[in-house]
C-alpha cells in the first residue's frame, strides 16, 4: 500500500508514518466545509488521481526551470498540522455514517412534499389560467 503498510484493517494507523510521501500533490479533499481530516482509509479526500495532477507536472517542470527556491511546503514543521486538524470524521463516500446530523423526521418529509406538490399545483394552474387569457385576448 502508499502508507507503507500491509494491513487494511490497521490503514489509519500503522505505520505512523507514511512511507511514500508526494509532497504537493493534489488530492480529493477538503470537504464542503473546507476542512480536511487526513485519515488515510478516506479515500475521496485523501486520494491523488490522475486528473487533478497531471496539470502538475507542467507547473513543476516550470517551477524547476524558472525557480531555485524550494516550495513552502517541505519546509513545515513536524506537527503543525495536528494543531488545526478537524475533530470527528467526515461526511463523504468513506464514511456515510459521519453524515448524521439535523435531519427531517418522517412527518417534516411529509409535510414538505405536500407543500412542495401544493405550490407546484399552484404554479401550474396559474400558468393555465395565463395562456388561456392570453389566447381569449387574442381572439377578442
Amino acid at each position: 500500500m502508499a502508507s507503507g503498510g500491509n494491513d487494511v484493517s490497521t490503514l489509519d494507523t500503522f505505520p505512523e508514518n507514511e512511507t511514500y510521501v508526494i509532497y504537493g500533490a493534489v488530492i480529493g479533499g477538503p470537504d464542503k466545509f473546507d476542512q480536511f481530516y487526513d485519515i488515510r482509509s478516506d479515500w475521496p479526500e485523501t486520494e491523488v488521481a490522475l486528473d487533478y495532477n497531471a496539470p502538475m507536472l507542467t507547473l513543476a517542470a516550470m517551477h524547476a526551470m524558472n525557480d531555485t527556491n524550494d516550495p513552502f511546503f517541505t519546509s513545515l514543521e513536524v506537527g503543525a498540522y495536528e494543531k488545526v486538524r478537524p475533530k470527528g470524521r467526515p461526511c463523504d463516500g468513506a464514511f456515510p455514517d459521519a453524515c448524521a446530523g439535523p435531519q427531517l423526521s418522517k412527518g417534516g418529509r411529509i409535510a414538505m412534499g405536500v407543500v412542495i406538490t401544493a405550490v407546484g399545483l399552484i404554479i401550474s394552474g396559474l400558468l393555465v389560467w395565463y395562456l388561456y387569457e392570453l389566447k381569449a385576448a387574442k381572439v377578442a
